[in-house]
C-alpha cells in the first residue's frame, strides 16, 4: 500500500484549515490545485485527519522500535518513546534507546521520570513568563505594566458550535453581532453593566441567524418558533446552550473555490458546495441592518430583530468582504468569482457587476456613498464609482496578492496591505504610493486607520495607520511624517485582527496565541491583557468605547470591559 502525494497534499491542507491557518492553507491548495484532485471532490475526510494518520504511524515506529530481535513482541517494560524521539530518529537508535530503557531498574525509571516532568514544568513557566508576564518590551524598551483580565470578569457568549469567524457591535445599540462556520450568525444582547461569569445566563438568548443552503428555502423560513438552536426550526437559541464538540473544519477566509483553482472549469463541485461559512458581515449606519456574506456566495441582509429581509444571490464564489455604503443605501460585497456587487439596500435587487480583476477579490470599502475601492490576488486595487463602467483609478505596485484596503476617516488615502510583507499608502491625485512601510518580516492580514486626525471627532490626535502581521507583531505608523512609531510585539503568534478605541487612544490586537492586549497609543504600552481558550480571528470595541469584544476558534465569543481612565493611569 502507498499514500499519493495528491492525498498527503489534501491531509496537509484540511490540517492547516482546521487548526485556523486560513492563509497558508490557501496557499497550499492554490499552489498544489488540492480543489483538482479527485480526493478532495469525493472522499469524506474526518476532522483530524491528518493528525490521527501521523499518530498511528508514530504508534507503529514504536512498536517497531520495541520488537525483540526475533521479531516477537515485548512481553514487558514496553517503553514509550517521546514523539521527538520517534520523529527525528531512525529506527536503529530508536531501538538503542528502547534498550537502554528497558534496562533500567526501577528507582533509575523513576528518575528519569521525574527530571522529564522537571523539564516539562520549566518550560511550561518559560513560555508563560514569555507571554503572560507582567513585564514585556515595547519598540521603546520600556517595559509595560499590565492589567490582567480574570476569568469571572468575562462575559464568555457560548451558542455557536464550529469556529467564531468575525464579530461587530452594533453602532446604535448594545447588540454584538457574530458569524462563525456553523452556518450562523447570531445577535447578542450584552448587558451594559460589568462583564463577567453570570451575564450570559442572565442576559437574552442570543436570535439565531441560520443561513440556509443555497437551494433550500428562502425568506422568512430563515426564522421560525423558539426551539433548540439545533433543530434548524427556530430564530432564538435557548439561554444556556451547551456547546457542540464536533469539529468541524472550517476557516475564516475560504478563498480556494476561486476560479483561479478551477483552471479545469469544474464548476461548482460537490465539494465545493458543502461549507456556508459566515465569512463576513456589516451593520449599517444605524445599526437596523446587519449583512452577511457567506461562503456558499450569498450575501443576505438582516433586520434587527433577527427576520430575513433579503437574500442577495449573484456571486459564482464564496463572498470575502461585505460593507454598506455611509448613507446606507447601498450594499457591497466582493467575491472569490473576481467580482465587486452592488445591492440596493432598499428592494435587495442587483444595482451594478464590478468585474475588473483577473483574480478572487478579496477586500472592498467605501470612500463614500458613491465611490469605493476593490483589492485582488492579482495584485491590483481599483477604485471605482458607481454608474462609472470603468475603474477611476488603478493602484499597482505590490508584489503579491492585496488582502485588505481601508479608506481614511476623511476618504483622502487608501491604506493597502500584501503578501508581499508591506503596506502601502495611496492618494487619487497620484500615480504611486504616498508611502511604502516595509518593516514587517512576513506577511501583513490587516490594517485599521485610527479615528483621529483632522476632520474627525478626534481632531487634535495625529493620524495613524496600524498593520497586523504574521510576524506576530502590530506596527503604528505616523502617515504625515511616514515613520513606524511604535511596534506592538507580545503576541507569539499571527495577528489576525486590530481594533482603534472610538477615541483613538488605545488600540486593541487578538492573535492565534489566545491573547487579547490593549496598548496604549501614546507611548505603545500594554495596558490590558486578556487570554481566552482558543485562537482570536477578530477583536472590536463598542461604540462608546467601555468593552472590547473578541470571537475565537474554541466556538466562543468573550466579552471583557476597559476602562480608559483606569488604563491612561498606569
Amino acid at each position: 500500500m502507498s499514500i499519493s502525494s495528491d492525498e498527503v497534499n489534501y491531509l496537509v491542507y484540511r490540517y492547516l484549515q482546521e487548526s485556523g491557518f486560513t492563509h497558508s492553507a490557501y496557499t497550499f491548495g492554490y499552489e498544489s490545485f488540492v480543489s483538482k484532485t479527485s480526493i478532495a471532490r469525493g472522499v469524506e475526510l474526518p476532522p483530524g485527519a491528518l493528525i490521527s494518520f501521523i499518530q498511528k504511524g508514530l504508534q507503529y515506529l514504536e512498536l517497531e522500535a520495541n520488537l525483540n530481535e526475533d521479531g516477537t513482541d515485548v512481553d514487558n517494560n514496553f517503553s514509550m518513546l517521546t514523539s521527538s524521539d520517534l520523529l527525528s530518529k531512525p529506527v536503529e537508535d530508536l531501538k538503542t534507546i528502547v534498550k537502554t530503557k528497558r534496562n533500567m531498574t526501577d528507582a533509575e525509571r523513576a528518575e528519569e521520570e521525574r527530571r522529564e516532568k522537571a523539564r516539562a514544568k520549566a518550560r511550561d513557566e518559560a513560555d508563560a513568563m514569555d507571554v503572560d508576564g507582567a513585564k514585556a518590551a515595547t519598540s521603546n524598551g520600556a517595559a509595560d505594566d499590565v492589567a490582567h483580565v480574570p476569568k469571572d470578569e468575562v462575559t464568555v457568549l457560548e451558542g455557536h458550535t464550529s469556529e467564531v469567524f468575525i464579530c461587530a457591535w452594533s453602532p446604535a445599540a448594545t447588540q454584538l453581532a457574530s458569524g462563525g462556520g456553523d452556518a450562523t450568525a447570531r445577535m447578542w444582547t450584552v448587558p451594559a453593566g460589568p462583564s463577567g461569569r453570570g451575564v450570559a445566563a442572565d442576559a437574552p438568548p442570543p436570535l439565531v441567524l441560520r443561513h440556509e443552503a443555497k437551494d433550500g428555502k428562502k425568506g422568512d423560513d430563515a426564522k421560525g418558533d423558539d426551539g433548540d438552536p439545533g433543530d434548524g426550526k427556530n430564530g432564538r437559541s435557548k439561554g444556556g446552550a451547551t456547546k457542540d464538540e464536533k469539529m468541524t473544519t472550517s476557516s475564516p477566509v475560504k478563498k480556494e473555490k476561486g476560479d483561479e483553482m478551477r483552471k479545469d472549469g469544474g464548476g461548482d463541485s460537490e465539494w465545493a458546495n458543502k461549507s456556508k461559512d459566515v465569512t463576513t458581515l456589516d451593520w449599517n449606519g444605524d445599526g437596523s441592518l446587519l449583512a452577511t456574506g457567506s461562503y456558499d456566495g450569498l450575501a443576505r441582509v438582516w433586520r434587527k430583530d433577527g427576520t430575513l429581509a433579503h437574500v442577495l444571490d449573484a456571486h459564482s464564489g464564496p463572498i470575502f468582504s461585505l460593507k454598506w455604503n455611509k448613507k446606507g443605501d447601498v450594499l457591497l460585497s466582493g467575491s472569490v468569482d473576481k467580482t465587486a456587487v452592488a445591492w440596493d439596500a432598499e428592494s435587495g435587487t442587483l444595482k451594478q457587476r464590478f468585474a475588473f480583476h483577473a483574480a478572487p477579490t478579496l477586500d472592498v470599502d467605501w470612500r463614500d456613498d458613491t465611490q469605493f475601492a476593490t483589492s485582488s490576488m492579482d495584485h491590483m486595487i481599483y477604485v471605482c464609482e458607481l454608474g462609472n463602467e470603468k475603474p477611476v483609478k488603478a493602484f499597482k505596485g505590490h508584489a503579491d496578492e492585496v488582502n485588505a484596503i481601508k479608506w481614511d476617516p476623511t476618504g483622502t488615502l487608501l491604506a493597502s496591505c500584501s503578501d508581499d510583507y508591506t503596506c502601502k499608502v495611496w492618494s487619487l491625485d497620484k500615480e504611486t504610493c504616498v508611502h511604502d512601510f516595509s518593516d514587517h518580516r512576513k506577511e501583513i492580514y490587516t490594517i485599521k486607520w485610527s479615528p483621529t486626525g483632522p476632520g474627525t471627532k478626534n481632531p487634535d490626535l495625529p493620524l495613524l495607520l496600524a498593520s497586523a502581521s504574521y510576524d506576530a507583531t502590530v506596527k503604528l505608523w505616523d502617515v504625515e511624517k511616514g515613520v513606524c512609531v511604535h511596534t506592538l510585539a507580545a503576541h507569539t503568534d499571527p495577528v489576525y485582527s486590530v481594533a482603534f478605541s472610538p477615541n483613538g487612544r488605545h488600540i486593541a490586537s487578538g492573535s492565534f496565541d489566545k491573547r487579547l492586549h490593549v496598548w496604549r497609543v501614546t507611548d505603545g504600552k500594554r495596558v490590558k491583557t486578556h487570554k481566552g481558550e482558543g485562537g482570536i480571528f477578530e477583536v472590536c470595541w463598542n461604540v462608546d468605547g467601555t468593552k472590547i469584544a473578541a470571537c475565537y476558534s474554541n466556538n466562543a465569543v468573550n466579552v471583557i470591559d476597559f476602562d480608559a481612565a483606569d488604563a491612561s493611569a498606569k
